[in-house]
């Protein structure tokens, strides 16, 4: 706590002079207040539990249940030429490091290959950036494999190529990444999100990253996160016509469908949200709503400049109904992100204010665990 109250002090030097001896004090306050614990309200039928509070976490992204716990990239910290770090997360909230600080270029989204990837089954894929900082954030990702079997050693697997006309081609700004379920034409691939261009890129065991799908940014826009629908013949994806970052209300976002040969189907899955973010279908353990998707929405997804802004609560959760209509499950989240089942519980990721390396490091993330009596 001391680190990140230096860094609150530090925005409060000037020319050389420190505020007086209770500036620590009132600087306390600050970081309490930054630090604050969610309120989340869970509609009727549903129960919300603040699993991992702030004050563990930087910006927790996207989640993967994984031999009975729940593992997550955690995009922040730096050291050198490395940044962010995966976690395994029990059922009790307790953390433990998989791949620690100067590992890994730094990780924005992720899943576990299958077996039917290749020789690489139990690797970790994921979407990177090639630098750390602001200069790896807007240049083309990569795909980076890490094998938990050679002490989480990293490697890259290939470049995401440039590809369309948005952004000039630059495949930047990574998201979510899905491995195909198995028996499905989706399966023995890799798919992931480069926001910067609009598009969703295959990867295939031979090395090879090629353009999957792009959205059109107007009657679409940037997509965010990946699902598949129960039978794995469609991909899910969510996509918002407005700009990633920087405050909208607009409901102009939407979970788009995606044949096997990359065609989008002329209706999305449902319409109405304003950011969408992660999705997951509901497991049988999860009783009525079994099969429906669940997906988060960040609402204007506000970045605290200067860091000591307060960001609107406006993060939900959804339920996609039987009928195609959005049902409320919970609000009160801030910047809500990845969002997955493991046995009859829900698991939420929310970033909170974002970390910014030299600016604003905060460990201001926390994760919401929602279950269904």
């Amino acid at each position: 706590m001391r680190k990140f109250l230096r860094v609150v002090v530090g925005l409060c030097v000037s020319g050389g002079v420190v505020f007086p001896a209770r500036a620590e004090e009132e600087l306390q306050k600050l970081i309490n207040r930054l630090l604050a614990p969610p309120t989340i309200q869970a509609e009727p039928g549903f129960i919300a539990k603040l699993l991992v509070p702030p004050g563990h976490l930087y910006d927790p992204l996207w989640l993967v249940p994984r031999a009975g716990a729940m593992w997550t990239n955690d995009d922040g910290r730096e050291e050198k030429d490395k940044g962010s770090r995966l976690f395994a997360i029990t059922r009790e909230g307790q953390i433990s490091v998989l791949a620690d600080i100067g590992k890994l270029l730094p990780v924005v989204g992720f899943d576990v290959a299958p077996q039917n990837f290749g020789q690489f089954g139990g690797q970790i894929f994921t979407v990177a950036q090639a630098k750390v900082g602001m200069e790896g954030l807007v240049v083309n990702h990569i795909i980076q494999r890490v094998d938990p079997q050679q002490d989480y050693a990293a490697s890259v697997f290939c470049t995401l190529p440039s590809h369309g006309q948005v952004n000039q081609g630059i495949s930047s700004f990574g998201a979510d990444a899905r491995f195909g379920p198995e028996g499905s034409p989706f399966a023995g691939k890799l798919f992931a999100i480069a926001t910067g261009n609009n598009s969703v890129y295959q990867v295939t065991p031979d090395g090879q990253c090629m353009p999957f799908v792009s959205f059109d940014p107007e009657r679409f826009g940037a997509p965010a996160g990946l699902a598949f629908s129960a039978d794995g013949q469609i991909l899910l994806v969510t996509v918002a016509r407005s700009a990633l970052l920087g405050a909208s209300q607009e409901p102009a976002g939407m979970i788009a469908r995606v044949r096997p040969d990359g065609i989008i189907e002329d209706e999305p899955l449902v319409r109405g949200l304003v950011r969408p973010m992660g999705m997951d279908l509901a497991p049988k353990e999860f009783g009525a709503y079994a099969g429906q998707v669940f997906v988060t929405d960040a609402g204007s997804f506000e970045i605290p400049v200067p860091m000591t802004q307060a960001l609107a609560a406006d993060g939900k959760v959804y339920r996609v109904t039987s009928e195609g209509k959005l049902q409320l499950v919970a609000s009160g989240f801030v910047n809500p992100m990845g969002v997955r089942f493991m046995g009859t519980t829900l698991w939420v990721n929310d970033i909170n204010g974002d970390f910014i390396a030299g600016k604003r490091e905060l460990p201001d993330g926390f994760i919401v665990e929602m279950y269904w009596p």
